[in-house]
């Protein structure tokens, strides 16, 4: 029986696995018992991830829409249909009327291509993806203070050798990354870590915890910064380094001197005492980690959030060595790889709009004059569907995204998408985007190509070819090449690896890293600038990569919505154990199934009040929709409800706020004022 060895296509941890085939057929996977991140063993969901493969439902041909139905066509008919829609559409509104979306779900690789097929094909910057609505804010909040919007450690460093004291904030790590818990940092809790649980909910780590602080969603930068002021103001911080590498102290600490814990305790929820008693522990000893996950950064005050947590890193001299920094758990298994590719703000690998040398080098390799953003105003994915109902919008290429769940306020995607004169689906599998897709392209599977994904320790690994792709669909880079070369422009590649070897030429985090060498490894961790180099297991050794990291005091500032009269519960939403994001893959496995359909956890005493019982039908209410579900009765915040997101048939994005992010354009899906309801 033919095995391939691969990587799990679900969440940031990036699990080893062996796919195991038969007649080009998938028939099962098991964990890679040598892969140094899971080191043999898998979660449920990554155990029957070869179920989706082969589902009925995976799309086999692309779709015409034909007299308003999605009708079979072949792939000839298609691309002429796409070429000449886009074509109209850039000579009537110019080529910023097009914005592209590409996916963390597509390989290091494809991402490469997407950017370049709209900055060199199409001629505009509007390229994004779906990083933009989880940890867009990690990435300008960590790059403004250190340099460098990646997980600064390890994943390996939550256990070995092991923080002194691991603070988790915003993160159900057992479900949303079951291997990094259970491998890693429930091991090191049982060995002494300390662990300290910033969240409303009291799950497993919480059970676990030293201290758990049960605060309210929205009102990170004040816990943070009281913390800080607490630490500060008991001489608890790292003078000499943040004398010797530190810069703005004098502002920061102008700034949170006035957080007290006892003058945020009650907008927190939380005692001033368990916030001290919080900071006192993580200041006293080092090393000292912090692991966060998308309840600090899906906030219009994101990147404020992540910039007070790092403040916290800083100002106890938490960098440059093993099981220390913070630590970003990435959503998705190459959102790392994507966003090191395919975001507007940068060319790919971070690099700046504002050096010529780097325009000059791009436009030399692509043979183009690129299209050079004017201001630092870009059209991030959650703001082009405001500019589609403005009328300036026209066309949508969405690749491996399902905006129509996973987007904030999602009856506004809606109305954007049927705004559009053009919108192009390109997936393996139907999803609530592809109703509005005026043609619709079949995507082969992470088991029917190669390529590389980056997981959340910035760990470039291998995805190999296992099966030939299943029915008409073909791998995402081979369409953008056969697209690319109808519309004129020469994009043609033989191979993912040729792709690959253009990243590495142009990009120099990349630069050392070659499929040859990933062949000799369980990947390489960039930056990595030559082959001689090993890769990068912590970040900011000596120093960081902007040279002094920059403390800033941050200011308080409330959600976009509170709870008042009318809706006066917070509503937070989050993941599943057994799902994956917005369930096109995980709801199509026996893993998915075991959790069939969406819910609201309450708490106790909530429940009390509205007359709720355990499985009661309720109604969830909020400014922009409503929706009927089952009650679970929880711990949790009195106040605070909470929501998975995975369900396409009850959407909990119909109720989320699109509040963004001026800085980064996140979208505030984790707080909105709602109301609950028993259903008769």
């Amino acid at each position: 029986m033919p095995e391939v060895k691969s990587v799990c296509p679900y969440c940031g941890v990036g699990c080893g696995v062996i796919l195991k085939t038969e007649e080009n057929k998938l028939i099962g996977l098991r964990p890679d018992p040598d892969h140094p991140v899971n080191r043999g063993t898998l979660c449920p969901k990554g155990a029957t991830a070869y179920e989706f493969v082969h589902h009925a439902d995976r799309l086999h041909k692309p779709l015409l829409r034909k007299n308003g139905t999605l009708t079979e066509v072949s792939w000839d008919e298609a691309y002429d249909y796409i070429t000449r829609e886009l074509q109209r559409i850039k000579q009537s509104y110019g080529p910023d009327a097009i914005g592209v979306i590409s996916s963390a779900r597509a390989t290091v690789e494809e991402n490469y291509l997407a950017q370049k097929f709209a900055r060199a094909v199409l001629g505009t910057n509007n390229v994004d993806q779906c990083f933009r609505i989880c940890h867009s804010a990690t990435v300008a909040g960590l790059a403004l203070s250190l340099g460098s919007g990646a997980m600064t450690n390890s994943i390996s460093e939550f256990a070995e050798p092991g923080p002194k004291v691991l603070m988790l904030v915003g993160s159900n790590t057992p479900h949303a990354h079951p291997i990094i818990w259970t491998v890693w940092m429930k091991r090191a809790v049982k060995n002494g870590t300390k662990l300290i649980v910033i969240d409303p909910r009291t799950t497993e780590p919480a059970k676990l915890a030293t201290v758990h602080l049960k605060s309210k969603p929205g009102t990170e930068v004040a816990l943070f910064n009281a913390m800080a002021q607490h630490i500060i103001a008991n001489n608890l911080h790292d003078k000499g380094f943040i004398e010797e590498r530190c810069e703005n102290f004098e502002q920061f600490w102008s700034v949170v001197q006035k957080y007290t814990p006892e003058s945020v305790e009650k907008l927190c929820g939380v005692p001033a005492a368990q916030i001290k008693q919080a900071a006192e522990l993580y200041a006293r000893e080092k090393p000292a980690s912090i692991a966060y996950g998308l309840g600090v950064t899906e906030h219009r005050t994101g990147t404020d959030n992540v910039r007070a947590l790092c403040n916290l890193a800083l100002i106890t001299g938490n960098f440059g060595r093993e099981s220390s920094g913070i630590n970003a758990l990435r959503g998705q298994n190459n959102v790392q790889g994507a966003t090191d590719m395919c975001r507007p703000e940068t060319l790919p690998g971070y690099q700046s709009w504002k050096d010529p040398a780097v325009i000059e080098k791009f436009e030399r390799a692509w043979g183009v004059k690129l299209p050079v953003p004017s201001s630092d105003s870009f059209l991030f994915c959650s703001r082009m569907w405001e500019r589609a109902l403005m009328g300036e919008l026209k066309a949508f290429y969405i690749i491996g995204s399902d905006p129509a769940l996973t987007e904030g306020n999602v009856k506004k995607v809606e109305r954007a998408l049927q705004s559009a004169e053009l919108v192009i689906v390109q997936d393996p599998f139907p999803s609530r985007t592809i109703q509005f897709a005026h043609v619709v392209l079949p995507a082969a599977s992470f088991a029917e190509k190669d390529g590389t994904f980056v997981n959340s320790e910035r760990r470039v690994q291998r995805i190999r070819k296992a099966i030939e792709p299943i029915g008409a669909s073909k791998p995402d880079w081979q369409i953008l090449c056969e697209l690319a070369q109808r519309l004129g422009y020469r994009m043609s590649y033989q191979s993912p690896e040729e792709i690959f070897e253009e990243i590495r030429r142009l990009v120099p985090i990349y630069a050392g890293i070659s499929y040859r060498r990933l062949e000799e490894n369980y990947g390489l961790q960039w930056p990595c600038p030559d082959e001689t180099h090993p890769g990068t297991k912590f970040l900011h050794r000596d120093k960081f990569t902007r040279g002094r990291a920059q403390l800033i005091g941050i200011d308080y500032f409330p959600p976009a919505e509170l709870p008042d009269s009318e809706y006066p519960f917070l509503l937070t939403t989050g993941r599943t154990f057994m799902q994956y994001n917005c369930g096109t893959m995980t709801r199509r496995t026996k893993a998915g199934r075991a959790e069939p359909e969406n819910f609201v956890q309450l708490s106790a005493s909530d429940a009390q009040k509205l007359g709720v019982k355990a499985g009661d039908r309720v109604r969830v209410r909020t400014r922009r929709g409503e929706l009927v579900v089952k009650a679970q009765i929880a711990e949790i915040a009195e106040g605070v409800i909470w929501m998975p997101f995975h369900y396409a048939e009850s959407p909990t994005n119909i109720l989320t706020n699109d509040a963004v992010d001026p800085i980064c354009g996140i979208t505030e899906l984790k707080v909105c004022a709602a109301q609950v309801e028993r259903v008769a």
